[in-house]
């Protein structure tokens, strides 16, 4: 998703990690998608990729976790040294609380850079203790 120079900053990027919270605790993989699209699909239908590494998350290692509706994400925004080599501007980090488990499900948004544009895209989600 392409993204002005303005929504770099703390508040709109902590604003763009709240909606994609707002769609993982919807289940709308199809508007994540559609949104962000996702780094780490690989050649798999990129809403069914989202789906299946989530649901993993839950699952891995014998958990039976469920994302939290009730409890509010943290989301930590950072940023990279600039200039980079890697077009690497900033970074979104939405921890989402779990029931049944006391870890979080983390999904990162990852912001580059390339002639003056900014881009956002859901880079990974994962278990994280």
């Amino acid at each position: 998703m392409r993204i002005s120079y303005d929504q770099t900053f703390q508040t709109p990027l902590a604003d763009i990690g709240a909606e994609l919270v707002r769609m993982i605790k919807d289940r709308d993989y199809i508007l994540i998608a559609e949104r962000f699209g996702y780094a780490k699909a690989f050649d798999r239908p990129l809403a069914e990729a989202i789906a299946t590494d989530i649901d993993f998350c839950h699952i891995e290692e014998g958990r039976t976790a469920v994302i939290s509706l009730a409890n509010e994400a943290r989301i930590l925004v950072k940023y990279f040294k600039q200039p980079n080599s890697s077009n690497l501007f900033g970074l979104v980090e939405c921890f989402l609380p779990l029931e049944q488990d006391a870890g979080e499900l983390l999904a990162e948004l990852i912001i580059t850079i390339k002639d003056q544009e900014f881009y956002v895209c859901l880079e990974d989600v994962s278990y994280i203790a």
